[in-house]
């Protein structure tokens, strides 16, 4: 029988492979504090308005065409009457959006607003900015009803700067009133939710 050859002893790192390991592993650590791109985030709410648009629901994803998928749902049914007012301003469904800044010190960056016509025939989604203290139309949305409660709105991630999160809530303004009281959010203020799309 032949000697059973000796294990030849294992060479030490020398510096260069010791710098690859330890970018190895600092670029692993990195993987996991980066959130992974998520394609829907969900964010509900009580029953807790009486009387008015009461939010319970607001979801945010990334379509399978890459656009953005807003579901805003109340508790009850409505329909487009409900929204157009009488006298003061108009009922409104909205999707507040932070790409840049950071909620709740600072307003959304932009505001996904559904509304209706003074006859309550058409519905409509604008993207909204402020700027010099006003709001401004800078793109439009395409809408749906999903079910009696939910309305659908959907838009390029251009339209709001494609960024690599967005931080959400949504907020229902009852016809005729424009106090703070008459506004119910999904989730309650001042949390959020946040979309991740890409990993920075």
């Amino acid at each position: 029988m032949r000697p059973r050859a000796k294990p030849r002893p294992r060479r030490a790192l020398g510096a260069a492979g010791l710098a690859a390991v330890a970018l190895a592993l600092a670029a692993g650590a990195a993987a996991q504090e980066s959130p992974p791109p998520e394609t829907r985030v969900i964010a509900r709410d009580p029953v807790d308005t009486a009387g008015g648009l009461d939010l319970t629901r607001v979801q945010l994803q990334r379509a399978a065409d890459g656009r953005l998928r807003a579901a805003l749902t109340l508790a009850a049914p409505w329909r487009m009457r409900d929204l157009p007012a009488g006298s003061g301003p108009p009922g409104s469904l909205c999707l507040r959006m932070w790409t840049r800044a950071e909620p709740p010190a600072t307003p959304p960056d932009f505001l996904l607003c559904v509304t209706a016509d003074a006859r309550a025939r058409h519905m409509r989604g604008s993207l909204l900015v402020e700027r010099d203290g006003e709001l401004q139309r800078v793109a439009g949305a395409r809408l749906a009803r999903s079910s009696d409660r939910t309305v659908v709105a959907r838009f390029s991630q251009t339209a709001v700067g494609r960024p690599a999160r967005i931080r959400f809530a949504a907020e229902a303004t009852a016809p005729g009133c424009a106090r703070p009281v008459c506004v119910d959010t999904a989730p309650n203020a001042p949390a959020t939710a946040t979309l991740t799309l890409r990993s920075r």
